[in-house]
């Protein structure tokens, strides 16, 4: 019996599937219909055996790593070394007009923070809640601190992440049990880089400044440029005294760490709007889709396809038909560099005659 056979199996274990092969027991000569006592004194077992083959095929399925779920796959990714990345926190940079004592708590906008150094503030709770456009929100604090006439929030620094989801995790024991990263090679550099709290993706290029270098280049968990703060922290974590071995990388290796830039990116198109909507609403609709798409292909792909703008419109629940797409004023695809990242500049609608 192979994977699919024993599955097939244990769905066909129905209440009526089990009671049918017990009736087929009984002699024929006995009163064995629905509601007879024969039929009563059998159907809780049947019920009680349909009950267990359920829970015996749930149990099949987490047994498994490519089909286990939530803390059984956890259970199975710990036996490869792999843990769940928890929620982080986010960091903002805070603007005072004094220094601000480390442990200090504020409150803003239904959130509150805690002072680290260098006036730099961290979300309290975890997760991309911590995400939020605070930018100028104003910071009030818990306990009163003398002379403190300006506490703002700053620009973010390390953005927040909900732990990680069950693809996520397989994904990344798939690459332990696999062995594809291992031994400082090109997949452990990315796999130790994106471990760094705030980190979204990473690439990584070899050689890059001649023997023993190493360049990553990454994005923060909002798909966005790195800040200095984050380039520091994975710099931190994986060679912290170049060459010395003292982090993640092996002695001899020296690494650098940058970050990713936009490639600006204006999208024209001539559309009809479906009744009730105008040209307005196709804006709204079609930026909201392409700033999602942009995030979802950083680092992924090098490509801006031509064909993935139509199907855009082509879905846009405002549109009703669209003509002379075009990408930076070219009907054709945009290429990327390795170290780029799509950055929606401006959207163009024309409501077609």
């Amino acid at each position: 019996m192979n994977f699919q056979q024993a599955k097939a199996f244990f769905e066909s274990q129905t209440f009526e599937a089990i009671m049918e092969r017990m009736l087929e027991r009984i002699p024929d000569n006995l009163d064995k219909r629905e509601n007879s006592v024969i039929w009563n004194a059998l159907s809780p077992a049947a019920a009680e055996l349909a009950q267990s083959y359920i829970w015996i095929e749930n149990i099949f399925d987490q047994a498994f790593a490519d089909t286990a779920q939530g803390e059984f796959l956890e259970k199975r990714a710990i036996e490869a070394g792999i843990e769940r990345q928890p929620a982080t926190k986010a960091v903002w940079q805070g603007l005072f007009n004094i220094d601000i004592a480390p442990g200090t708590r504020f409150y803003a906008e239904a959130l509150y923070f805690v002072a680290l150094t260098n006036n730099q503030i961290q979300c309290e709770t975890a997760g991309e809640e911590g995400n939020r456009h605070l930018l100028g929100q104003l910071l009030q604090p818990l306990d009163t601190i003398p002379n403190l006439t300006i506490a703002e929030i700053g620009d973010q620094l390390i953005p927040a992440r909900d732990a990680e989801e069950d693809s996520s995790l397989y994904q990344r024991y798939l690459v332990r049990v696999r062995r594809e990263a291992v031994s400082g090679n090109k997949e452990h550099y990315r796999q130790w880089a994106e471990e760094v709290d705030g980190v979204g993706r990473a690439r990584v290029f070899p050689l890059s400044n001649g023997n023993g270098t190493v360049k990553i280049v990454i994005i923060n968990a909002n798909m966005q440029p790195a800040s200095q703060a984050l380039l520091d922290s994975v710099r931190n974590y994986i060679d912290p005294m170049p060459g010395q071995g003292e982090g993640q990388a092996p002695i001899g290796a020296t690494l650098t760490v940058e970050s990713a830039v936009y490639k600006q990116v204006q999208i024209t198109a001539d559309v009809l709007p479906v009744t009730g909507r105008t040209v307005d609403d196709v804006k709204r609709e079609v930026e909201y889709e392409l700033q999602s798409f942009f995030r979802r292909i950083a680092f992924e792909e090098n490509v801006v396809r031509l064909s993935q703008i139509m199907n855009i419109l082509y879905h846009a629940q405002s549109v009703s038909d669209y003509s002379n797409v075009l990408i930076n004023g070219v009907a054709d695809n945009l290429e990327l560099l390795e170290t780029e990242i799509p950055l929606l500049q401006e959207v163009i609608i024309h409501e077609q005659n």
